[in-house]
Order: structure tokens, then sequence, then C-alpha cells
């Protein structure tokens, strides 16, 4: 009989507890348990980070850690192109360079740094184009290398040097390859297609073309699919059932193809049939999450990122497609006890398992509670009540500051995990809709109104004991949110009158613009992280948002979404992190005690027990 060494090539080892990591095929046996134990592959998707924007019928290119997304039709009416982009992290999507010219169902192949968009439908007459578009990262431009033959719903794939486009409307089997100095003409497909596999399968070599309609209109769906070797097409195994508007991701040889219609165009035919493919034959893998049609999808075949589009609901939602010997839990948002009073316009501290809740109204309030990370208990109120109060620090040291009380407020608070005192040394200037950060040893007051609706860019420094004038914000801002210590701050959105997305961090004595958030946003859920990783979430976009961005010190993107869209609510201190955030009370259509929770993304080895027998 064969050892496992001889038939897999790796040696069983006796251990006292299981490594954090594995590969495919490793094995051991635990001691302490007295078990076999390995790595076991897990298969399916995760929720992500919405678009900022959804859309259907997008260009798409790049990898599971850095995609790129770009023009499509953002809503139900047709037509209604886009100019947008927005890059993939690998964690959420920030605002990328806009197209020149709103497009949508173009060809697209190359990277998240280096990518071509050719042809496809824009605004007016005739509606189609031929020119080719490149993409460096950063904006896009003309490269003034007409396409060799203009239609829409083509199929792309390859690189911004060595790309290949295919097929398309009026139902073509023209291919055409790009050098990056221009085009030229290759050899036909066997049938005709357009509205195929929504995003690039392979190279320009190595390119597959599945799915698709070979009449204009809902049309025929077919099943047959070809293969390109960079010469000629040939016929391989057809696909199980036929689906147009298909999304993918993967080569030639292995391919993911997800959702899509069947036939015709109706809620009732799309599809969330995942198909795999390894350059002889289809199988089935683990259905997408929600019927959807072509949106974006970019990364592996083990590896994938698919924005499925089903307007009106989920335009923006995102999916990620693992096959790995990890257990991927995503970012995701949860709920946790609600408060004992519903209210608007709390200050918060803390952390997410010893939180502070702080003021607010209606009516006016200095009830304080504090959240253990299960349940709130109401604490000693403040000495002044008033709501729109700035405040910081920890559950045990906060600082609360200004607010409307009822009018601009200069008090300031300190508390010491029991009572509030309240200082003899107030605000240099009265504000309300203010915000600040940092600890009660040393604090930040920014912004606000005084009174309202004069909006001041007045920003003040806590010692310990009592406040100093400090550099002024840029811009007069009420309604923002901030988050970090006094030396490492940052200011995010808020209202100028207009809603803002600037952001602006602080270094102890100046304040630097940085990077916009995806989303002009005032009235947010922040304090949560520091100025290389923070997060906020929800706010007024003017209309109550249940969305979430995160910031990395230099620029923001999408983070998964709340379940209920409010504003006005409480947030965190400086001592929390971007990865377990709490956002409680606030406003929807009335004042809510509902409490959230964030956790971050993990991956772990996914270690499982074997049998021996």
């Amino acid at each position: 009989m064969s050892t496992y060494r001889e038939i897999i090539g790796k040696k069983i080892k006796k251990v006292s507890s299981d490594p954090s990591s594995g590969i495919e095929g490793e094995m051991w046996y635990n001691s302490t348990t007295g078990t076999l134990r390995g790595p076991a592959i897990l298969e399916g998707w995760s929720s992500a980070a919405p678009l900022a924007e959804g859309r259907s019928l997008a260009g798409t290119v790049g990898t599971s850690t850095a995609g790129l997304a770009f023009g499509g039709e953002p809503g139900p009416a047709s037509p209604a192109e886009t100019t947008a982009s927005e890059e993939w992290n690998g964690t959420g999507w920030t605002a990328g360079g806009a197209l020149p010219t709103a497009t949508r169902s173009m060809g697209s192949f190359g990277t998240q740094t280096a990518a071509i968009a050719c042809g496809g439908l824009v605004p007016g007459s005739p509606g189609t184009t031929n020119t080719t578009h490149s993409y460096n990262g950063t904006s896009w431009s003309n490269t003034g290398h007409a396409v060799s033959y203009t239609a829409y719903g083509m199929q792309g794939c390859g690189t911004s040097t060595a790309g290949v486009i295919y097929g398309g409307a009026p139902i073509l089997t023209t291919t055409a390859e790009y050098d990056g100095e221009g085009w030229t003409a290759g050899n036909a497909m066997s049938n005709g297609r357009m509205q195929h596999g929504g995003s690039p399968q392979g190279t320009q070599s190595a390119a597959l073309s599945s799915s698709g309609v070979s009449s204009p209109g809902p049309g025929t769906v077919i099943t047959a699919v070809e293969q390109y070797d960079g010469t000629n097409w040939s016929s391989e195994t057809a696909l199980p059932a036929g689906r147009f508007r298909t999304a993918a991701a993967g080569t030639a040889t292995a391919n993911l193809l997800v959702a899509g219609y069947s036939a015709p165009y109706t809620s009732g035919s799309l599809q969330t049939s995942t198909y795999k493919y390894d350059g002889t034959s289809w199988t089935s893998g683990v259905a997408y999450p929600t019927a959807a049609q072509q949106g974006a999808g970019f990364g592996t075949q083990s590896s994938a990122v698919i924005a499925g589009f089903n307007p009106p609901a989920g335009k923006a939602a995102v999916y990620e497609y693992n096959i790995s010997t990890n257990a991927y839990t995503p970012g995701a948002w949860a709920s946790g006890n609600s408060m004992t009073t519903g209210r608007r316009g709390a200050g918060g501290a803390g952390t997410q398992t010893a939180a502070l809740a702080i003021g607010g109204e209606a009516p006016r309030t200095g009830k304080t509670e504090s959240y253990d990370g299960s349940s709130w208990t109401e604490v000693g109120d403040l000495n002044t009540a008033r709501n729109t109060l700035g405040a910081t620090g920890s559950s045990t040291a906060a600082l609360a500051f200004g607010g409307e009380a009822p009018g601009p407020s200069t008090h300031t608070e300190t508390w010491n995990g029991s009572s509030w005192t309240t200082s003899p040394n107030s605000l240099n200037t009265a504000t309300r809709s203010n915000s600040g950060f940092g600890t009660t040893a040393a604090a930040v007051n920014m912004g606000g109104f005084n009174p309202s609706p004069t909006y001041i860019a007045t920003v003040e420094e806590w010692g310990g004991t009592s406040w100093t004038s400090a550099t002024s914000l840029p811009t007069a801002t009420a309604l923002m949110r901030g988050f970090g210590i006094e030396t490492a701050g940052v200011s995010c959105g808020g209202i100028t009158p207009s809603l803002v997305a600037t952001t602006f961090e602080y270094g102890g004595s100046s304040w630097t613009a940085s990077g916009a958030m995806v989303t002009a946003r005032s009235s947010h859920f922040g304090g949560m992280g520091s100025q290389t990783d923070g997060l906020v979430t929800g706010g007024n976009i003017p209309a109550n948002t249940a969305t979430s961005e995160g910031y990395d010190g230099t620029t923001w993107s999408t983070r998964p979404s709340m379940s209920t869209a409010r504003s006005q609510g409480a947030g965190l201190g400086p001592s929390s992190v971007s990865t377990a955030g709490l956002a409680s009370g606030g406003y929807t259509t009335t004042d809510v005690a509902t409490t959230e929770e964030y956790t971050g993304e993990t991956t772990a080895a996914n270690i499982e027990t074997f049998t021996t027998s």
C-alpha cells in the first residue's frame, strides 16, 4: 500500500496544536485532540462593499485586488450612459477618472492602471462610436486609434498593448486586434453574437467567447462556445444553458460565467447560475446570491469580484467568489441591542465594546448611556442638556463640548467613568453642530454654527484643562465628522452650506487637504479609527443613507452598508478601530434607538478534522 507522502508528496507530521495556516493537500496529526487535521477547500460567494454607482453593461478590467469598472448604464431607463469610473482595491471602491464620453456596452481589456475602452453606445445620433480610450490609473485619454469596426455589445480581453475584441451588434462575427499603436483585422468567429460574457475572458492569443444572442433584441440565446488562439477560432464545449448579458472572470481555460438572462428581457428570466469552464467541459458552481445581469466582473476563476445588476433593487451590490483553503468572512454590519432612549444629535466616545452616547434630542437631553458590547445602560447625565455637540475620548475618560443648549454653547464637561464635571474653562467661541477628535488630555474642536445658519471655521485645542485658539479649518463647515488624535486627526464631509466630500488632516498645528470622500455627506456617524485607518457611515446625501466609507490616510473607498439609512447618531472615540465600528441612535423619519456593529473582513485557515477510516 502506498503511503500518503508517496501519493500526495507531503509528509504527515505530528503536532500538539494546529498551525495558523496550511496549503491544499497538507495534513498533520494533532496529538492533543487525537485527530487527523488539514486545510479543507471552501467555495462560495460573500457580500462585499458596494459600488458607489450601480450599473450594467460597464467596461471592466483587472484582478480581485485591483479592478476597474467604467461607463455603463446606471438606471433601469435606457439609454442612460455614465462616464463614471470606480477602482476596486480588494476592500472597497473609490472614484477613478471619468470617461471623456458617457458610454455603455463597450469592449474592454487591460489592467487597473493600463486599460482600454473601445466602441460602444454613446448619447445622441448615430449612437455608436469607434473611439478607443486608454486609462493610466488616473485619467482617460483618446488614443486616436479608431476601432476597425463600429459596434456595441462586443467582448474584449488581453492587455493594453495586446488586446482583442470580437462580436457585437448588429450580430457580428468580426474580430479585431490591438497592439497599442492601432487595430488590425483578425479571422472571424463562426457564430455572430452580441451581449456575450461581459468581462475579459483570456488573452489576445487565448480568448473565450461564451453566451450571447444571435439576433437583435432579446434574440435567440445561444449556447455555442468558441476559443481564439490568436489566429483562428475553434468550437468548444457548449454551455449547459443559453445565457446573455452575463458577467465573467478568468481565462479561456479557467473561466467563471455568472448570472445573466435566459430569455427574454424580463425580471423572471434573470438567472443566478454560475458555470465554470476548465478548457474542456462546463460544470455548475455555487449560485450567485441574487438574480442579476451584467454589471462588472474581474479576477480569476477561483478569486473573482462580480457586481450584478438588478434594478431597481440591489443595483450597487457586489459579491466576491473564492475557492480557497481559507475561510473568508467579509466586513458587515450586524444589529446590536437598542439604546434605552431613541434620539438624534448625540455625541459619541469609546470603542465598540465600551462606548458612550452623550446628550441629543428630542427633547433636548443630557442623558448619557454606556454600551458594553451587549447592552446599553443609562449612567450620569450631562450637567447642561444639549444636542449636536462635539464629543471624544473613552468610556471612562470622555470630553463633551459645544452643542445646542438651546443656542450655540461654550460648555465643556469631562467624564470620569461615572459622572460629568463642568469645566470652569469653556470654549472661547460658542458653537453647535461642531465636531472633534482626541482625548481628555489633548483634543480638537472644529467648525459648526454660530449662530445658525452662519458657518464657522473656528478650531480650538484642549490641553487637559482649557481651550486655546488653533489654526482654522480651510473652509467654514458644520455637521462634519472627525476621528483620530490631536496630533493626527481628520475632518471629513459636512455642509458649507453645500454638502461637501472634502477631507482635511490635522497634524497638531495645521490642516492639509487629502483625498475626497466617495460621497459628499453630513451628519454621518464618525469618530471610528485613526488618521490612517478610519470609518464613517450613514448621514445625509442629502437624503439619509446607509452607505459606509473607509479611509486609508490618502483615499476613501466604499465599505458594506448598514441595514438602515440614518443620520445624526453617535459614533466612537480615538481608541476605536475601523474594523470594529458602532452606530447608535440617529434619525430615519423619526428618532431611533437602534444600534449596529461593524466587523471588518477576516481571513483564517479552514482547518478541519478528516476521518482515518
